[in-house]
């Protein structure tokens, strides 16, 4: 998986007619790729006021197993997702080496919405988020604002997104061809920036 990512390209479960192996994997390399814009991140006022309010307390990589879990799991309009046992099983692993990474958002003491992705040096792969409403709604833009500072905090200028969504538009990611992709992660790969201080 981190060399498919190293090389622009990235792994899904696959969807098919009964019978198809569990454990079927998909590698896409979509041209268009959504990626952030030079801009940054575009806040509304509306999230702006809740980030500003505070309603979630936001904390990184507290429990990135749960988060991986709560992407992967059927939702109403998502009864299925890309993200099998077998991903979620992988997943576990590149993160006890130090690659997944998470944004959440906590309210009373339960994890109501929340990022993940992959870090390598100077990119972060944003894999999927969700939020649990009603106590997590707008959960995970928060989280996602959080991360967009984070990164900026970090030096990491490339988040990646992978397909561009009317919500994403919004947000402020772009599209751009996969020459330019290859080109800005070549260049992100090359930059030696951690997630966090190493204590």
């Amino acid at each position: 998986m981190l060399m498919g990512y190293q090389e622009g390209v990235f792994a899904m479960a696959l969807e098919g007619p009964p019978g198809l192996d569990e454990q079927s994997v998909g590698w896409f390399d979509p041209d268009p790729r959504a990626v952030l814009g030079p801009a940054g991140l575009q806040v509304s006022r509306s999230l702006e006021r809740v980030v500003r309010r505070a309603v979630f307390e936001v904390r990184i990589d507290v429990d990135v197993q749960a988060v991986v879990r709560a992407c992967a799991a059927a939702a109403p309009g998502r009864e299925e997702t890309w993200i099998s046992p077998m991903f979620e099983d992988a997943l576990a692993l590149l993160a006890k080496q130090g690659h997944v990474h998470t944004v959440e958002a906590w309210r009373a003491g339960e994890l109501v919405g929340g990022v993940y992705g992959i870090h390598l040096n100077g990119v972060f792969f944003a894999e999927s988020m969700f939020s649990r409403p009603p106590e997590g709604r707008d959960a995970s833009k928060v989280c996602l604002v959080h991360l967009a500072a984070h990164l900026k905090a970090r030096g990491i200028n490339l988040l990646d997104c992978q397909f561009l969504s009317d919500h994403l538009e919004a947000l402020g990611f772009v599209e751009v061809s996969r020459r330019a992709w290859r080109r800005q992660l070549k260049a992100a790969l090359m930059q030696q920036v951690t997630w966090m201080d190493e204590a």
